[in-house]
């Protein structure tokens, strides 16, 4: 079902009908009650692993999407590299679709994984969640 919520909102993000706020705050909530589920049931991280293949980046895609690489190696697959340096917790993991780089969603304290494309001008992630393999690109704002 959240599955189905989140598709429904990045549909909607996509047509720019809705202010950004509303949907960031939406993606927000689904983002917290999906991290109270992964925690009942355990989701484990080497489920991650073998879903690092994201989709493709269909049509109308920017060209940072369409040009990075549909596979990349985690740097630290047990979590936000900075969250676990600093002690903190994290709500949803993203993965540098450049280097490696685990980061935190903009949705956890430390916001990691913007402040590493702030700093590398890296452009395009990918969740690096269960079940996830959608991409966004920070240049254009677009999800692919």
């Amino acid at each position: 079902m959240l599955a189905a919520e989140r598709a429904e909102v990045l549909r909607i993000r996509k047509e720019r009908n809705v202010p950004h706020e509303v949907l960031e705050r939406v993606l927000h909530l689904l983002d917290v009650e999906e991290s109270i589920l992964d925690l009942a049931i355990g989701t484990s991280t080497a489920d991650r692993d073998e879903e690092l293949e994201a989709v493709g980046a269909g049509d109308g895609a920017c060209e940072h999407l369409a040009a990075t690489p549909r596979v990349v190696t985690a740097e630290t697959p047990d979590g936000c590299a900075e969250c676990l340096g600093e002690g903190l917790t994290w709500v949803h993991l993203r993965l540098c679709l450049s280097c490696g780089h685990v980061g935190c969603c903009d949705s956890s304290e430390g916001k990691h994984a913007d402040a590493h494309f702030r700093h590398t001008a890296h452009p395009v992630i990918r969740s690096f969640e269960t079940g996830e393999a959608w991409r966004w690109c920070y240049v254009d704002e677009l999800t692919g």
